[in-house]
């Protein structure tokens, strides 16, 4: 849901603070980084949330990860998400204004869309057959990290789009029209996990045979071990790198399963909005199949 505020703080009043960006920089990144098991983020981390919070393009931190020798995945996943995830989490805690965070995110999507075309990917498996919808779960405001995932599986020769649905019918209505042979689910937080079920019970209580194989991801697979094994999903994953070939397995076996509910058509191009979900790590699977109700184990 949309934060409410009841005295705006505009980005002008944010950034002409020069201690708490003082503070936000030598105590605040470094303690959430942690927090969030983000022992692996690059060292340009604390440059680039400082230089998009000023206004910055964030291209000198990214560039000089890339002059280390640090490939496009590993700067997406150990540069951008880390630091994106600090960002939500200032507006969440009130250290920085919805606007501030908002033009911070928008500069980091500019970021993304700029490292992508410089640095396009050697598809060596092409799946024009395989079509993969990432989602944020219904209401969500912010789909960075769906962009993210879904911009990994396109450099993997999926056909793939993402979305930011603010109902669960309306879900439902754009998987009908795309009919995608993957679904993925970010969530973020653990206290997303009652409409994630509700979603995915719903999504297979619409579509049945119909309805594509699910996998869920994002920040609250981390901080909640077990959750994994109550989401009704088909399987989940921590990485966007780990979850190409857990998709790619996913589509096979319900493909095998229910054959007439194979899904060709082209989903539609990427939108980019919004904070990620996505976190490095290992996948998880879940329940195979629970269409009816969407429980899980336990």
């Amino acid at each position: 849901m949309l934060k409410q505020q009841s005295n705006p703080i505009s980005p002008e009043a944010d950034l002409n603070q020069p201690e708490l960006l003082q503070i936000v920089r030598l105590r605040v990144i470094p303690q959430l980084l942690q927090l969030h098991g983000s022992q692996a983020a690059l060292p340009e981390t604390n440059a680039l949330i400082d230089a998009l919070l000023v206004g910055g393009s964030g291209m000198e931190q990214a560039g000089a990860a890339m002059a280390r020798g640090i490939g496009y995945d590993t700067i997406m996943l150990n540069l951008l998400a880390p630091a994106a995830r600090a960002l939500n989490d200032f507006w969440e805690q009130d250290r920085c204004s919805f606007a501030t965070v908002t033009l911070a995110m928008w500069r980091m999507r500019s970021l993304m869309r700029r490292l992508s075309e410089e640095q396009p990917a050697a598809i060596t498996h092409d799946h024009p057959e395989r079509s993969v919808m990432i989602s944020t779960l219904p209401g969500e405001q912010h789909d960075f990290g769906a962009a993210m995932v879904s911009g990994f599986f396109s450099r993997d020769g999926w056909q793939s789009s993402h979305i930011r649905p603010a109902t669960i019918e309306e879900l439902i209505e754009e998987v009908r029209a795309s009919r995608p042979m993957l679904l993925g689910l970010s969530i973020g937080q653990t206290d997303g996990l009652p409409l994630l079920r509700k979603t995915i019970a719903a999504i297979r209580r619409a579509m049945r045979r119909d309805a594509p194989a699910i996998m869920v991801g994002g920040a609250a697979l981390s901080i909640d071990p077990e959750l994994s094994a109550r989401t009704g999903a088909d399987g989940c994953s921590l990485d966007a790198r780990s979850a190409l070939s857990l998709a790619a397995r996913l589509v096979d076996e319900r493909a095998h399963r229910f054959p007439s509910s194979r899904m060709a058509q082209p989903p539609r191009k990427d939108k980019f909005v919004g904070l990620p979900n996505s976190r490095g790590g290992v996948f998880e699977h879940g329940p195979a199949d629970h269409r009816a109700t969407g429980r899980g184990r336990g």
